[in-house]
């Protein structure tokens, strides 16, 4: 539910090369005169970062709220769709539309031209969002004082490339056997085993197997068949085909990032390992610094590690910056 009385919900036309998703939605809480921060999250994230009046919940529970790190009571806390995030099935629509990183940067600052904000308090982005705010540092310098990104970087690793590749794969040959959300859902699925860690997994999940019927079944199983079914809701195969492409394609010159930047790791996240950061933050000039983070959640631990994400937030957000 929303967390404060004041949100604005709308749509802002784009002009683009696409032949479809000529919109971009957006999401506004908190006080109009109040400092802005955009939230932008992973590609399963949603505007609604502090929820609905229909019950949708926030995507980032115990950042952003009532008494979090983001409070909209202290911020005017934003948040998007991704362009084509809400795609018709490629099913009916041969091809996957290129819609890079610079393009939802492009949706950012044709949202805040609508909202009359000159320029943001901070971008605040993790994992997609965190490239995104990386493209919007890069081609509208102009649009916010500074940036924090989580579990992102400059450029994808090769190795999370392959693996989504084998992902959309997944996708497309069910589609192609009209089982297009069961692929969606094993796509996920994988998705979520390089989310995490080994060590994580570990501490959760029995390795014995749960009998059933006579056929045995695991914990981690089930947990892995959950989140494929999550997904699946909220999600389509050109969607996910959009976004996925997207991150691949992600390629942002850190010389051009000229606002102070903040980049925090994960010394376990093997998406976006420590060392891929800090080939970032070597290339930016001048402007950019990095926290790492111990946890045993992997890529996800922006989203787990609530209390260390919390105390970077609200050291970056209140710090001053030089003129």
């Amino acid at each position: 539910m929303i967390s404060v009385g004041e949100a604005r919900f709308g749509t802002v036309d784009l002009v683009g090369p696409w032949d479809e998703d000529r919109t971009v939605a957006y999401a506004s809480y908190g006080p109009e005169d109040a400092p802005a921060v955009m939230v932008l999250g992973g590609i399963s994230a949603h505007r609604f970062v502090c929820g609905d009046e229909a019950g949708t919940s926030g995507w980032w529970p115990g950042v952003v709220g009532q008494g979090a790190a983001l409070d909209p009571g202290t911020y005017r806390v934003l948040g998007i769709d991704y362009i084509g995030g809400a795609g018709a099935s490629w099913v009916d629509r041969p091809g996957v539309p290129v819609v890079t990183t610079n393009d939802q940067a492009d949706g950012v600052k044709a949202v805040l031209a609508h909202l009359g904000i000159e320029k943001l308090h901070a971008c605040v982005g993790a994992s997609y969002g965190g490239m995104v705010g990386l493209a919007l540092a890069a081609n509208h310098p102009g649009s916010l004082e500074r940036l924090l990104i989580f579990c992102a970087a400059h450029r994808s690793h090769p190795m999370a490339t392959g693996l989504r590749a084998l992902q959309r794969r997944i996708v497309e040959l069910a589609a192609e056997a009209g089982r297009e959300s069961e692929g969606l859902a094993l796509a996920r699925q994988l998705a979520m085993t390089t989310y995490r860690t080994s060590e994580e997994f570990e501490k959760r999940f029995a390795s014995v197997p749960i009998w059933e019927e006579g056929s045995p079944h695991f914990a981690v199983e089930k947990y892995l068949k959950v989140q494929g079914e999550r997904f699946v809701r909220r999600f389509d195969g050109r969607a996910f085909a959009i976004l996925s492409q997207s991150l691949d394609l992600h390629d942002v010159d850190p010389t051009l990032v000229r606002v102070p930047t903040t980049v925090v790791s994960v010394d376990s996240d093997t998406l976006v390992p420590p060392w891929l950061v800090a080939e970032l933050v070597r290339g930016l000039p001048g402007t950019g610094r990095t926290i790492r983070i111990t946890s045993n959640y992997g890529h996800d631990a922006f989203l787990k590690e609530r209390t260390a994400v919390g105390r970077v937030i609200r050291h970056v957000l209140e710090e001053k910056i030089p003129s």
